[in-house]
């Protein structure tokens, strides 16, 4: 006699296997989903905190830093079937499962460093080095806008500045290049401004200059501007000067928005950028008051809410002000060390679920 076996079990298998399967999935999906979630929460929170910091320089107010740390991921899953099931010699009648699956996944906890220590706010006070300059410049980022950013003062003598004019004077007279004619366009509007600011406020005696990076008033900022677009015409990348610290980096970031909000006679900073296959004036960092709900960054600061507004993407007059906090993170990050960061040995936990 032939026995015949019956795989009764079989399909009870495949269906506990397949329950167990798709807890698995939706871990796998919650994780990802969670991971997405805490990168835009960490991209918004930069951008604020720089955004914040920079408010704050503006009312000469003292600045803060917090470090986003590790995120602890605790995905787990578990799960148990009841089973009942009636055999007949004509094999399997009937069965029923009952499958009992729970899970949990996605991250539960991470860490807040507070950054307000010395080591990192040595860090953040030493000037940075030259070579994170060229490597901005490296990356084809709109020169005048790594340099506005990164450069604190060009210090040259009285005789130096009146030959580079003289080079750049016989430079727009005898080169018809297209790129020769728009920085020179540029730069007659910037001499013309540069003498009417100088007949107000003449230089001061001696041989030596030093031309301060300011954008607290157009006047300064004008003649760091006609200064380096005259460097910029012959080609010298190098400017005879200083370059900022980060917290320095911030503290320019304040006297943009405060020259758009405060200043007795307000005006938009712009930069020189090559956009739409020409060079043109666009604004350099548009900080606006109040609450809008086209902002790309909101913050707040003493009760008054501040903003950066969308960037018209893809237009020849688009702001640059989230690609200026794009390369404020990126160098405030490369000009401090891990080193500087602190050693979290006790952190308080903060719930995101």
């Amino acid at each position: 006699m032939v026995q015949r076996t019956h795989h009764a079990f079989s399909p009870i298998y495949f269906l506990v296997t397949a329950v167990l399967l798709s807890c698995c999935a939706c871990t796998r999906a919650e994780l990802v989903s969670k991971a997405d979630a805490y990168d835009e929460a960490i991209w918004d929170s930069n951008n604020k905190q720089i955004l914040l910091n920079a408010v704050r320089a503006s009312q000469r107010a003292p600045m803060s830093f917090v470090g986003f740390g590790d995120v602890l991921a605790s995905p787990s899953f578990s799960g148990s079937a009841s089973i009942t099931f009636n055999l007949l010699p004509s094999g399997l009648s009937n069965y029923s499962l009952n499958p009992n699956v729970s899970y949990a996944g996605g991250f539960s906890q991470f860490t807040i460093n507070n950054l307000n220590h010395e080591a990192f706010a040595s860090a953040m006070q030493k000037p940075i080095k030259e070579e994170l300059l060229q490597h901005f410049l490296r990356l084809n980022w709109p020169k005048e806008m790594v340099n506005l950013l990164l450069v604190h003062s060009i210090e040259m003598t009285k005789a130096e500045f009146e030959q580079l004019k003289r080079m750049v004077r016989n430079k727009c007279d005898t080169d018809g290049h297209s790129r020769t004619l728009e920085i020179c366009g540029q730069l007659h509007e910037d001499e013309d401004l540069y003498e009417q600011c100088r007949a107000k406020e003449p230089e001061t005696a001696g041989s030596h200059l030093t031309i301060l990076n300011s954008a607290r008033e157009l006047c300064s900022m004008n003649k760091f501007q006609y200064t380096m677009r005259m460097f910029r015409l012959l080609d010298v990348e190098k400017f005879p000067g200083r370059r900022r610290s980060p917290e320095g980096i911030l503290y320019y970031l304040g006297e943009l928005i405060a020259a758009q909000n405060y200043s007795p006679q307000p005006y938009a900073p712009m930069t020189f950028v090559e956009t739409g296959g020409k060079r043109r004036l666009v604004k350099l960092f548009v900080v606006e008051r109040g609450v809008s709900a086209n902002a790309a960054v909101q913050v707040s600061f003493n009760g008054e809410s501040f903003y950066i507004p969308r960037p018209q993407l893809g237009s020849v007059e688009e702001e640059r002000s989230l690609q200026v906090l794009d390369l404020v993170s990126q160098a405030i990050v490369m000009a401090t060390s891990k080193d500087s960061l602190p050693k979290t040995n006790s952190v308080s936990l903060v719930s995101v679920r």
